[in-house]
């Protein structure tokens, strides 16, 4: 069912501290939704906020996050690598929040992935995933297998090159391969783009490519 965005959804946020994170917040409150960020460090969130919970967890645990989705509509994952260096951090994460979603009865998932992994995307992508972002691509790639093999509703977003550039409305997306020519594309913007998809669900059980707007 697509849900309107007249309806006030319980949200349910992994990595909120983070660049997109702190936008989704932001942007999802301003639309009266009500959300329960699930972060490693509370104190990080700012201020307390109306119609706004912090809980405080280690995402990479299962048994820590199963208390938390039940009553939530949509769970949001924003977590991301913590650099180019070896590490699995996202598929780990992906692992507790399916458990935990379908301990909980919560079916709905958005989760940022990475642009990176289109193969039929040009010598660039090619070259990044064997050399600069050949760990992203790998703990990726896992965590795409865990939530694609799941039976949740997900959506996962693959977007490029990440800036701190304003919220512009007028990003590019395609199902299953990239937009073109941009290679970047703002926070702001992939977290409005989640909140529309969590409201809507146009792209429901999709790989989503995103690219900013050519304006």
């Amino acid at each position: 069912m697509v849900t309107s965005a007249k309806t006030p959804l319980r949200l349910f946020v992994l990595g909120a501290t983070g660049g997109v994170g702190r936008s989704l917040l932001d942007r999802a409150l301003d639309r009266g939704h009500q959300i329960t960020a699930f972060v490693r460090s509370p104190e990080k969130s700012g201020a307390p906020r109306q119609g706004l919970t912090v809980r405080g967890g280690d995402p990479r645990g299962a048994a820590e996050l199963e208390v938390a989705p039940p009553g939530h509509d949509t769970v949001l994952s924003a977590i991301g690598p913590p650099g180019p260096g070896r590490s699995m951090i996202v598929t780990q994460c992906a692992r507790s929040t399916v458990a935990a979603m379908q301990a909980a009865g919560v079916r709905r998932l958005l989760i940022v992935s990475a642009a990176v992994l289109f193969k039929d995307e040009g010598i660039l992508f090619a070259m990044l995933r064997r050399t600069l972002l050949r760990n992203v691509a790998e703990d990726q790639t896992e965590m795409e297998r865990v939530v694609t093999a799941s039976a949740l509703d997900w959506t996962i977003v693959r977007p490029p090159r990440l800036t701190n550039g304003p919220l512009t409305e007028h990003y590019q997306i395609e199902d299953n391969r990239m937009p073109r020519p941009r290679l970047s594309v703002s926070r702001s913007d992939v977290a409005h783009f989640l909140l529309d998809e969590a409201e809507r669900g146009a792209h429901r059980r999709q790989m989503v490519g995103m690219a900013g707007s050519r304006t």
